[in-house]
């Protein structure tokens, strides 16, 4: 087993054997191996693990190689610690599936493309620390459609047992999405509250045909199938074209645009946590007309909140 600091050799090596492969058409083992002072055995075996990690290397003649540049984007835009960064990155989600392999690859491309406009700047949310092994756990769960036995502590620790479907990121925070074994209802499990999981031996069918589409649809992890709850509003003719120029939530439809230059949107849920945290982030430029029940939750939540401001 390699240990940490051949490891950090090792990509740093990788990453300046890209940087050889993006400048030239064609590189030779032998001249890889005299500019990073090792033998060519190991440039064959750097080879072999860049190819694993999904990079389009091939021989062109006997030692010589060449790395297909238009299966990858701007890489050009990167340094050598950087590449190496990505070598490690690609080598890690090769572990982890295909699905981890194409929404790697699907980042990797839209970070570059923000790289490559240098007047842009995108502030990315840190996330809530992953457990890499819980996490390789989890995915080889789902992929062996094994049910998932495990802790998990929201006031109090109790014990799960459930089918696991997918894995997803929302805001900031990691979720396993399962159906749970007791009362078959499909629930979110949030992953850094997990502990001790472990696949058992009993088998589930399949995953839910429409979760994709419902992940696709979703503002949140408080995401819905089917959506038939209307909730009215009235948008303040000061955030009114903020609504105009993109959708705060995935079914709104503006529905009438007043002389004041006010707006009645519309939205379709299928629960209200959904779109609760939403329109209280647009509060006090907006008005709930219906449904009545929740317009009722939100004055409730806004007198308990006066209330505690007046606290001593």
């Amino acid at each position: 087993m390699e240990t940490p600091g051949s490891m950090q050799k090792k990509l740093a090596r990788l990453g300046r054997m890209l940087r050889a492969f993006m400048e030239r058409e064609k590189v030779s083992s032998s001249a890889l191996a005299e500019s990073l002072q090792t033998t060519v055995r190991t440039i064959q075996r750097d080879i072999l693990f860049l190819k694993a990690a999904g990079f389009p290397v091939k021989e062109t003649a006997r030692g010589m190689y060449s790395l297909d540049k238009s299966l990858l984007k701007h890489f050009e835009v990167c340094d050598d610690t950087e590449l190496a960064l990505v070598v490690a990155l690609k080598n890690l989600v090769l572990q982890l599936g295909r699905p981890f392999q194409n929404a790697a690859d699907g980042l990797f491309n839209r970070l570059y493309d923000v790289v490559m406009a240098e007047p842009v700047f995108v502030k990315i949310d840190e996330s809530v620390p992953l457990d890499g092994h819980l996490l390789s756990r989890v995915v080889k769960a789902i992929c062996m459609k094994k049910q998932g036995r495990f802790q998990y502590t929201v006031f109090s620790p109790y014990e799960v047992i459930a089918e696991p479907f997918k894995v997803v990121y929302f805001d900031g925070f990691w979720y396993l999405i399962g159906r749970d074994v007791h009362d078959g209802a499909l629930k979110r499990y949030a992953l850094d509250k997990i502990k001790d999981f472990k696949a058992t031996k009993t088998c589930f069918k399949c995953i839910p045909a429409t979760l994709d589409g419902d992940l696709k649809n979703s503002a949140n992890i408080w995401f819905a199938g089917e959506r038939t709850i209307e909730i009215l509003i009235l948008v303040d003719q000061s955030c009114a074209d903020y609504f105009k120029r993109r959708k705060i939530f995935p079914t709104q439809e503006i529905r009438e645009e007043k002389s004041d230059g006010s707006l009645i949107v519309s939205f379709l849920v299928g629960n209200y946590g959904e779109i609760r945290n939403i329109l209280k982030a647009w509060l006090p430029n907006v008005k709930i007309l219906t449904p009545e029940e929740l317009k009722q939750d939100f004055i409730a939540d806004m007198k308990g909140w006066l209330a505690w401001q007046g606290e001593r």
